[in-house]
């Protein structure tokens, strides 16, 4: 007989006597006649040696993991309902790897109680390398602290998991990295998080696809040195910011929608290269800032040093609309803006607009047009822009155009709030052509452009340019 028609008969005989645990390789610290008091011995189970281990059914205690540090151990949890009141339900002080295996069809739900000790702080804690895989489903209830923690690297393949914690709900220390899955995370603290500070190529989120709805009471996505996305969708409400880093953003695809935060995407530097990105923020809908410096303003000439060049907003591709109550994007260096399509409602007051530099802005592709004031284009980009004062202010939900001599509509965008100013520019703006402003679908006025940055009104953002490519 085949080992896996005998492992089938064995979890059969799993469900019908009430055994709760089979391995294929391994073993057990004890072989009592009654299997489920054995494998569960004073509401523990044991796990000594790597191996597979198909765990089941209802039960109160924890999982131990104690194989050697160069074990690897996997789990697979088929309909299993584990809760721990004293602790993690799932813990691994010291195996270098362990992988939870979701079958298909499987509706698992494991949950702690309060912790007598910090350091083990989550429902399933592994001290080092953690992965899941599977197409089942994972439901963690998390009632005193994070709902899974890896101390070295969580990587998550597949499955359909569900996390509500009074902390954070996906913690990996050195790295978060997600290749598929559908992901339901509700979080007191952070929705990921990876936070080690002490090697500059860990503390990382890679993003490669599935399904996420985040609902934080801190940061939705929180990494110490950088954020990757590259595919998937995610939906993030948080107290705090959207996404953040100490390091690098960068965004090359996905559907990502930010709906409710403080600030919504922000690190050091921001390179957008793709995706369809919308951000709701009340303070910066994009931010590029040094970590624990709210805002550079003064610092190009203190001592003479320039600001940190590693500091910038870059967009060359996707889509994106941002509306911020404080600034669409700020930057306390350079943006730059090479491909892609913006819109952006943000104020057109005091220091604050739709897009807000240190040092300039340099347009160089791409489209945008914003609802909102945009401070210092350089004379040194390369693609044309319009500045535009209104003669009085824009009401909220206002529809403002560029239209090309043929009535050919090349730049609209319906404000999210009420505004004096506008920035437009698009790769089809030629030197010397006239573009007509239309707002409401009334044409406003007609614009040539004289030069690379054609001004109407008194735009007193863009006296000038400031720093240099």
């Amino acid at each position: 007989m085949k080992n896996i028609d005998k492992m089938r008969i064995i979890l059969f005989l799993t469900v019908i006597l009430g055994l709760t645990a089979v391995f294929t390789s391994g073993s057990l610290e004890s072989s009592s006649a009654d299997a489920k008091q054995a494998i569960f011995s004073n509401g523990m189970f044991r796990i000594t040696t790597g191996g597979r281990y198909i765990i089941s059914g209802k039960h109160e205690g924890q999982i131990l993991i104690q194989a050697e540090r160069t074990d690897v151990v996997e789990l697979v949890l088929d309909n299993l309902t584990l809760h721990n009141p004293n602790g993690p339900a799932v813990y691994a002080p010291r195996s270098r790897s362990v992988e939870l295996i979701l079958p298909d069809g499987s509706v698992n739900i494991i949950s702690d109680g309060r912790h007598p000790s910090d350091e083990d702080n989550a429902v399933i804690f592994i001290q080092h390398d953690l992965i899941i895989s599977g197409n089942g489903t994972l439901n963690i209830n998390s009632n005193f602290n994070h709902g899974i923690r890896s101390q070295d690297t969580l990587t998550i393949k597949n499955g359909v998991i569900n996390i509500k914690a009074a902390k954070d709900t996906l913690r990996g220390r050195d790295a978060v990295i997600v290749q598929n899955g559908i992901f339901s995370l509700t979080a007191g603290g952070d929705g990921i998080q990876s936070n080690n500070d002490t090697n500059a190529r860990r503390g990382y989120v890679t993003i490669n696809g599935g399904a996420f709805t985040i609902n934080a009471g801190d940061d939705g996505i929180q990494a110490e040195s950088a954020v990757t996305i590259n595919s998937g969708s995610l939906t993030i409400t948080a107290k705090d910011d959207g996404i953040t880093t100490r390091g690098s953003v960068l965004i090359t695809g996905g559907t990502i929608n930010i709906t409710e935060c403080y600030e919504g995407i922000e690190g050091l530097n921001v390179t957008i290269t793709g995706g369809d990105i919308n951000v709701s923020s009340k303070d910066d809908g994009i931010n590029a800032r040094e970590y624990g410096i709210a805002n550079a303003r003064g610092r190009f000439m203190r001592g003479g040093n320039p600001v940190n060049p590693d500091i910038y907003v870059r967009v060359s591709g996707g889509n994106i609309q941002v509306h911020a109550l404080t600034d669409g994007i700020d930057s306390n260096n350079n943006v730059f803006l090479e491909g892609g399509t913006l819109r952006i409602s943000g104020p057109s007051r005091g220091m604050e607009g739709a897009i807000d530099v240190d040092g300039s802005v340099f347009i160089n592709g791409g489209r945008l047009i914003t609802a909102g004031s945009v401070a210092s284009v350089s004379a040194q980009s390369r693609q044309p822009a319009i500045l535009v004062t209104y003669t009085q202010q824009l009401p909220t939900g206002a529809l403002i155009e560029i239209r090309n001599t043929n009535g050919n509509t090349l730049l609209d965008y319906t404000s999210k709030n009420a505004f004096l100013m506008s920035g437009f520019t698009s790769p089809d703006f030629v030197i010397g052509k006239t573009y007509s402003l239309y707002v409401n679908r009334q044409k406003v006025q007609d614009i040539t452009l004289n030069s690379i940055i054609t001004t109407i009104g008194d735009n007193r953002f863009n006296r000038g340019s400031r720093g240099s490519f």
